[in-house]
C-alpha cells in the first residue's frame, strides 16, 4: 500500500482538487467517485447527490473544508491543503468502503491530521473513485484555529501503511529510508499508456540521464551526451553566468498548453542534481598513461572483483561509494551488450539504481577505476572481441551485487536489498545469453588431448577435491583454451590454476570450469612475470593457505549469504 503526500497552496486549492476528484478524470478512469468517510460522517457527497446539481455540492464540500481557513482571514497559512493518495498494490483483493474508510482514519491519525477522539482536529474527507486507491484531502487549519502537528508526516503515514498492510493480509512493502527517486504520478501513468510508452517520460529521463553521467567526465560532455541521445536540455543560469543547474525534456512530450514538460535533475532523483553530479565528476582522476595500456574489460572486472572485499572490510562511506559506482557500470554494460543480452541488463540496470542509494554519503575515490574502464569500454567497444570479456565482467558483477545485497540487508535497508536481489535474476539470464557463446568459441579451439591431460595434472594436484567435477563440466573445453591461450603468452598454467583457485574456492561454484575459464581468462592477460619471478610464485603458491580458509565463492547460478567476518 502506496500512500503519498502533496500539499497545495492557495485560495482555490481545495476546491480545485474536490474538482478533479469527482471528475472523470482524463482518460474516464474515474469511476463511480463517492466519500467513504470524513471528518464528521455527514459530509456532502457530490457523487451520491443525484438530485441535487454535482457542481453545486463540490461547492458546499470545499467550502465546509475551507471553513477554519477562512476563520483566520490574513492570518491563514499559505500552504493550506494536505492532499494524500492511497493505492494498494495490483495483487492485492478489492477492499470495501468500510475498509477505506477504516484505512483513511488511520492515516490522518498517523499524520497528525486528525488524531483519535480529537473533535477540533483538521477537517478531512477520503473519496474513492476506483477500486484500488482513494485520496484523501484535508485543509490545514485545526476547528480551534490551530495548525496540526505533523512535523513527520511522511515517515509516520509511512510506519502506519506497513502497519495496515499487516493488519489485512496485504502485500507487504519494504520499509524506506527517504533516498528513493521520485515516483511518476498517477498522471503520468495514464499519459504514457494513451502515448503507448512502456514508462513514463519521467522514468525515461531519469535512465538516460543516470546513463549521461555514467559515460562522461566533466559537465560539457554530460550535456553534450544528453543533447545527443534525444533529450531536451534547459540550463538554469544565475545572475553571475554561473550554470546553476538544469532541467530536461522528452521531444513531443507537451503539456495541455502545448510546451515542453520539464523536470529537473533534483526532482528526477536526489543524486541527479547537478552539484550532486558535479561531485561525482570531481572524484573521476585521469588515469596515468602506462607503457602497455591495459585491457578495460580486465581493469573493469578486477575493479569489480574488489567490491565484495570493500563491502566486508572497508567503511560504510567507502562501501556507498563502490555501489555508486558498481551502478553506473550496470548502466552502462547494455550499450556494449549483443541484441539478446541487453534488455535484461537494462532492467538490471533500473532494478540496481535503488541499491546505490541509502543515508550514508559515498566516499567515491577508491571506485574511480571501475568508473574510468568502463567508459573506456564504452569509447572502444571492439575490445569486447567475442564476448568473454562482456562475460568476465558479469562473472565479477553478480559476486558484487550479491555482497551488496547482504551489505544492505546488515544495514536494514530493506528497499535496496529487495532491488540487489532483483537485480541477481535480471543479471543471471543476460550473464547465460552471454556467457554460452563466449564459453562456446573458447571451446571450438580446445588443445589437443595430451595438453588436456597435462592441465588436468595440474588440477588434481592443485584441487583434488573438486578436480573430476571441473573435468565434468561442459566448460571443461573453455577452461582448456583459456590456459593454452596463457601459456601461450608465457604463463605457467600449474601456477595461474593454484592463483585462480586461491583467488576465491570452488565449495559454492555450480560450474567449476566456467568459473574458473574467467579467472584463468583474466590472469592471462597480465604482463607476464619473469622465469625468476615465476620461480618465486610458484615457491609463495606451495606455502599458501588451504582454499577453504577464504570466502566461499558467489556463483551466477548459486549465490550464496556472504559473511562479513570471513575474508576472501
Amino acid at each position: 500500500m502506496i500512500p503519498k503526500i502533496i500539499l497545495g497552496k492557495g485560495a482555490r486549492a481545495t476546491r480545485r482538487l474536490i474538482g478533479y476528484l469527482y471528475s472523470p478524470g482524463s482518460a474516464n478512469e474515474h469511476t463511480d467517485p463517492h466519500l467513504v468517510a470524513s471528518w464528521n460522517d455527514f459530509a456532502p457527497d457530490p457523487g451520491r447527490s443525484p438530485h441535487r446539481n454535482p457542481k453545486a455540492v463540490e461547492d458546499q464540500l470545499a467550502a465546509q473544508l475551507d471553513q477554519p481557513v477562512k476563520m483566520l482571514g490574513d492570518k491563514a497559512p499559505t500552504t493550506t491543503l494536505w492532499h494524500c493518495p492511497v493505492r494498494a498494490a495490483p495483487e492485492d483483493p478489492i477492499l470495501t468502503d468500510a475498509q477505506w474508510a477504516d484505512i483513511a482514519r488511520r492515516i490522518v491519525a498517523a499524520a497528525g491530521i486528525a488524531p483519535e477522539g480529537d473533535e477540533e482536529a483538521c477537517r478531512w474527507v477520503a473519496v474513492r473513485h476506483a477500486d484500488d486507491h482513494i485520496h484523501i484531502a484535508a485543509t490545514l487549519v485545526r476547528q480551534d484555529g490551530r495548525r496540526p502537528r505533523r512535523g513527520h508526516d511522511i515517515r509516520a503515514v509511512q510506519r502506519e501503511a506497513r502497519a495496515i498492510e499487516a493488519d489485512l493480509g496485504l502485500r507487504r512493502l519494504n520499509p524506506g529510508d527517504g533516498t528513493a527517486a521520485k515516483r511518476p504520478t498517477s498522471k503520468e501513468h495514464f499519459k504514457a499508456k494513451r502515448q503507448g510508452q512502456d514508462a513514463t517520460s519521467r522514468e525515461i529521463l531519469r535512465r538516460r540521464v543516470r546513463r549521461a553521467v555514467a559515460a562522461t567526465s566533466n559537465e560539457a560532455e554530460f550535456f553534450a551526451v544528453l543533447e545527443a541521445t534525444g533529450v531536451n536540455v534547459r540550463p538554469k543560469i544565475g545572475p553571475s553566468g554561473d550554470t546553476l543547474g538544469y532541467s530536461v525534456a522528452l521531444p513531443g512530450d507537451l503539456n495541455k498548453h502545448g510546451e515542453p514538460v520539464w523536470f529537473s535533475g533534483s526532482t528526477l532523483a536526489s543524486d541527479l542534481s547537478l552539484p550532486r553530479i558535479r561531485h561525482l565528476m570531481a572524484d573521476t582522476r585521469p588515469e596515468p598513461t602506462a607503457v602497455r595500456p591495459a585491457d578495460p574489460w580486465h581493469q573493469a572486472t578486477a575493479a569489480t572483483e574488489r567490491i565484495p572485499d570493500h563491502l566486508t572490510h572497508s567503511n560504510d562511506h567507502i562501501a556507498q561509494g563502490q555501489l555508486v559506482a558498481l551502478g553506473g557500470a550496470l548502466d552502462l554494460l547494455p550499450l556494449t551488450a549483443p541484441a539478446s543480452a541487453r534488455a535484461e541488463l537494462e532492467r538490471a540496470a533500473a532494478v540496481f539504481e535503488r541499491a546505490t542509494r541509502s543515508r550514508i554519503t559515498a566516499d567515491l575515490s577508491s571506485a574511480h577505476v571501475l568508473r574510468r574502464s568502463v567508459q573506456t569500454i564504452l569509447h572502444t567497444p571492439a575490445t569486447a572481441g567475442d564476448g568473454a570479456g562482456l562475460a568476465m565482467l558479469l562473472d565479477a558483477a553478480l559476486i558484487a551485487v550479491a555482497f551488496a545485497r547482504h551489505w544492505h540487508r546488515t544495514h536494514q535497508h530493506a528497499q535496496q536489498e529487495a532491488a540487489a536481489q532483483q537485480t541477481l535474476v535480471h543479471l543471471q539470464t543476460a550473464y547465460a545469453q552471454v556467457a554460452a557463446p563466449a564459453l562456446n568459441g573458447l571451446a571450438s579451439r580446445t588443445p589437443g588431448f595430451q595438453t588436456k591431460q597435462r592441465y588436468a595434472r595440474h588440477l588434481q594436484q592443485a584441487t583434488p577435491e573438486h578436480a573430476d567435477r571441473i573435468m565434468k563440466d561442459p566448460a571443461w573445453d573453455a577452461l582448456a583454451t583459456a590456459l593454452a591461450d596463457a601459456e601461450t603468452a608465457g604463463h605457467n598454467p600449474a601456477i595461474l590454476i593454484d592463483r585462480a583457485i586461491g583467488h576465491r574456492p570452488l565449495d559454492d561454484a555450480r560450474n567449476p570450469a566456467r568459473t574458473l575459464t574467467w579467472r584463468i581468462h583474466r590472469l592471462g592477460q597480465r604482463h607476464t612475470p619473469s622465469p625468476r619471478a615465476q620461480a618465486a610464485m610458484a615457491r609463495s603458491t606451495l606455502r599458501l593457505p588451504t582454499a577453504t580458509t577464504h570466502q566461499p565463492a558467489a556463483m551466477p547460478n548459486a549465490v550464496p549469504q556472504p559473511s562479513p567476518t570471513r575474508r576472501r
